[in-house]
C-alpha cells in the first residue's frame, strides 16, 4: 500500500490534497478582508453600489456623450445632441496651459515645470 495513503496526517496537512476553499483563493481573501465583520459587509455593499450608481454617469459624460473635436465651446454645444450634455475635451485641450498654470506669468512658468 502507498505510503502516503497509510500515514494519518491532521485534516487539512495531506501533502496531495489541496488547501481548503475557505482558506485559500480569492474567496478567502474576499471573506478575511471585504466581509470579516458585519460592518465590514455593510461598508463593502455601501461601496459597490455607490460605484454601480457613479461610474456609468460619468463615463457616458466624459467618453459616450463627450465631444473631442472643436476650438470653442460653441463648436462644442453645436455638436452635442442638446446643450450640456457630456464634456468638451476640445476646450480642456485649448486652455491647458491655465489649467496648468493659472494667470501666472507666462515668462515664469518654467519655475512651476521645475516643481
Amino acid at each position: 500500500m502507498n505510503e502516503t495513503l497509510s500515514k494519518k496526517y491532521p485534516p487539512g496537512t495531506h501533502p496531495d490534497l489541496p488547501p481548503p476553499v475557505r482558506t485559500s483563493g480569492v474567496l478567502a481573501w474576499l471573506r478575511n478582508n471585504l466581509f470579516s465583520t458585519p460592518v465590514n459587509s455593510v461598508l463593502t455593499l455601501t461601496a459597490l453600489w455607490l460605484l454601480w450608481k457613479i461610474i456609468p454617469p460619468v463615463f457616458d459624460w466624459g467618453v459616450i456623450d463627450a465631444v473631442f473635436i472643436g476650438k470653442s465651446r460653441a463648436e462644442c454645444w453645436d455638436q452635442m445632441p442638446f446643450p450640456a450634455a457630456g464634456a468638451c475635451w476640445s476646450l480642456i485641450k485649448s486652455r491647458i496651459s491655465l489649467f496648468t498654470y493659472g494667470f501666472y506669468p507666462e515668462h515664469l512658468r518654467w519655475r512651476v515645470d521645475i516643481c
